[in-house]
C-alpha cells in the first residue's frame, strides 16, 4: 500500500466522529499512554511555552496543554479530525490558545509564524504516516527555535507483547510484521460499523536521526508502552487488570534502560534543537 496524502486525509476523515468512542477515555489502556505523554510534554514544555502539534487528532493533548498554560498551534491530515480539535478547544473555552489548521507532517513547511516554536510534539504514530519525513526535518529546523525540543512518539518496529500474544495464537506473519521494512497497510478502527486502513510504517531510531540531524539532537528514548498491550487489545487489560498492574511496576523500571527503551507499540524520542 503506497502513502498517498488523499487517501490518509479521507481514513481519518472517515473515523473521526467516532474516534473517541474506540480510543477516547473509555480505552483503558490509551487513556494511560496518554496520562504518560501528558506528563512528559508537562514536564519538557514549561508554561507560557507556544507549542506546535504534528497530528493533533481529536485534539485531547492540545486542549490539556492549553488548559496547563500553553499555546497550541495543532495540525492535522485530516480536516475533520481538525475540526473536531476545534470543537473541542472552543466548548472548552481555549479557543485563543488553541489554533488549529489541517496540514500534513510535510506540509508543515507552509507555516510563517512570526518567531519560532518554543517546542513541538507529535505524538501517537503521525509520523509513521508522512512519506516526506526529509522535507518534515528540514521544516521543523527553522520553526523550532534554538534551545527548543521536539517530542515524538512513533510505533515502533519490535513490540515485545505483540510479538507474544500473536505467536501464541499461530499468527507469525502478524507477529513480526513490525519487522518487514517499507510500507504496509494497517487498520484504524472506527466504530464496528466503520474501519478503514492507512498506509504505515514502522520506525526505528536511527529512521528519525536520519532526517532530525543535525538540526536537532538526541536527548533521551523511552518506550511507551513495552509490557502492556497495545490499544487494540484494550479488552485484554481490562480482564487482566492485577496482572498488568504489577507488570507496570516493571514497565516504569525498564522503559529507560537499554535495550527496552527502543522496544514497545511506541517508542518516545525526546529531541532537542
Amino acid at each position: 500500500m503506497k502513502p498517498d496524502y488523499r487517501n490518509t486525509a479521507r481514513a481519518f476523515d472517515a473515523i473521526a466522529p467516532d474516534y473517541d468512542a474506540v480510543y477516547g477515555p473509555k480505552n483503558a489502556v490509551m487513556t494511560w499512554m496518554r496520562q504518560e505523554s501528558l506528563a512528559l510534554l508537562e514536564a519538557t514544555f514549561p508554561r507560557g511555552s507556544t507549542l506546535l502539534e504534528i497530528g493533533c487528532g481529536t485534539g485531547e493533548e492540545a486542549v490539556a496543554l492549553a488548559r496547563a498554560g500553553r499555546r497550541v498551534v495543532a495540525t492535522d491530515i485530516s480536516p475533520k479530525m481538525a475540526a473536531v480539535t476545534r470543537a473541542k478547544a472552543r466548548a472548552a473555552g481555549l479557543d485563543d490558545r488553541v489554533a488549529v489548521t489541517a496540514l500534513p507532517a510535510g506540509g508543515i513547511g507552509a507555516l510563517r509564524p512570526p518567531v519560532p516554536f518554543d517546542g513541538a510534539y507529535a505524538s501517537f504514530g503521525a509520523l509513521n504516516c508522512e512519506p516526506d519525513l526529509a522535507g518534515f526535518g528540514r521544516a521543523m529546523g527553522r520553526l523550532v527555535r534554538p534551545g527548543g525540543d521536539f517530542v515524538c512518539s512513533v510505533m515502533a518496529r519490535f513490540c515485545p507483547f505483540e510479538v507474544v500474544w500473536f505467536l501464541l495464537r499461530g499468527r507469525p506473519r502478524v507477529a513480526f510484521r513490525r519487522l518487514r521494512r517499507g510500507w504496509q497497510s494497517a487498520p484504524v478502527a472506527g466504530r464496528a460499523s466503520v474501519e478503514v486502513s492507512v498506509a504505515t510504517r514502522y520506525l526505528a531510531l536511527g529512521d528519525l536521526k536520519e532526517v532530525l540531524v543535525p538540526a536537532f539532537e538526541l536527548e533521551r528514548t523511552l518506550s511507551l508502552p513495552l509490557l502492556l498491550p497495545p490499544p487494540y487489545l484494550d479488552a485484554v487489560f481490562r480482564e487482566h487488570r492485577r496482572v498488568f498492574a504489577y507488570l507496570e511496576r516493571w514497565e516504569r523500571c525498564l522503559r529507560h534502560r537499554w535495550p527496552w527503551r527502543l522496544w514497545g507499540d511506541h517508542v518516545v524520542l525526546v529531541f532537542r534543537r
